[in-house]
């Protein structure tokens, strides 16, 4: 097992919306998952973050209007890194796996998928729910 494996999924939250940014971060500490909360200041500081922090994954905002630029930027960055797109509604996840051109869609039970993706298991407070607790 690599040191890797052997400490919780490191994750980089980026440019959401703060309700968003507030769920995501409690659905994540709960099935053991290290947030790191973005940075201010834009896509320079989130591509410095990515650098200099190393996370095994990092998720975005998918209706930003520079979501799809943003993802370019830290795939090339970063591109061990997986790469998440998120919805705020919870409808769709679109997930770029490292030296993969093209993302996983996926569309059901999204909050829970998140967890898959990382390697924990939905458990805690939110799961089998939505960001807020309630239905996804």
């Amino acid at each position: 097992m690599s040191s890797r494996d052997a400490r919780p999924q490191r994750v980089l939250l980026g440019n959401l919306e703060p309700m968003v940014l507030l769920g995501m971060s409690r659905l994540l500490a709960d099935g053991g998952v290290e947030v790191l909360p973005g940075e201010d200041g834009g896509t320079k500081a989130l591509l410095t973050q990515v650098a200099r922090d190393h996370p095994d994954a990092v998720v975005l905002g998918l209706e930003t209007r520079t979501a799809r630029e943003l993802a370019d930027e830290v795939r090339t960055a970063a591109p061990g890194t997986k790469l998440i797109l998120w919805a705020r509604d919870e409808t769709e996840m679109q997930v770029f796996d490292p030296g993969s051109p093209t993302p996983r869609r996926i569309f059901e039970h999204v909050p829970d998928a998140l967890l898959t993706e990382l390697g924990s298991s939905p458990t805690g407070p939110g799961a089998a729910g939505g960001l807020d607790g309630g239905p996804a």
